[in-house]
């Protein structure tokens, strides 16, 4: 996607949301439970889709090699204003 974005000439609207995905993404898989997206839907975003939040939370606790996995929910998407409260350890 990076790349894709970096061609001369290439623009978008928006353009902006999708460069910040994937330079989350060069360092992070990114899971996505929705209700209202299907599985192919979240794939088609080269998002990882959940079924279970707590399944996948589970499975990520168990196959952390050695390293917490970092959680953020953003309950309403894009139109969440995240901010750290407390730093857990």
């Amino acid at each position: 996607v990076l790349d894709l974005l970096a061609r001369p000439g290439f623009g978008e609207q928006d353009q902006w949301q999708v460069q910040i995905q994937a330079q989350i993404q060069l360092h992070a898989d990114v899971y996505v439970y929705s209700q209202g997206l299907t599985s192919q839907q979240i794939q088609a975003a080269l998002l990882k889709p959940s079924a279970d939040i707590g399944e996948t939370v589970a499975r990520l606790l168990q196959n952390g090699n050695g390293h917490a996995p970092r959680i953020c929910a953003m309950p309403e998407g894009p139109q969440t204003i995240a901010y750290v409260k407390e730093r857990v350890a």
